[in-house]
């Protein structure tokens, strides 16, 4: 798995599926709840990365490629 926002995002996305298809315990799932919030917070995070790097005059890596250290 690469580390890029889009990679992060399609792993939480799995164990979404997953615990709606009820292959994860109820507790898992209930833990899953988190990972719907660390989705959206990642996307909202990348797109103030992008309006930064604009407004600085800095080309913009595509949405979902932007690098994670």
């Amino acid at each position: 798995m690469s580390n890029t926002t889009k990679a992060i995002r399609a792993s939480l996305v799995d164990a979404l599926q997953r615990a709606t298809n009820g292959n994860l315990s109820a507790e898992d799932g209930r833990n899953i709840i988190g990972l719907a919030n660390q989705i959206s917070q990642s996307m909202g995070t990348e797109v103030k990365v992008m309006t930064t790097k604009l407004k600085m005059g800095h080309q913009v890596e595509k949405f979902g490629d932007l690098e994670v250290s």
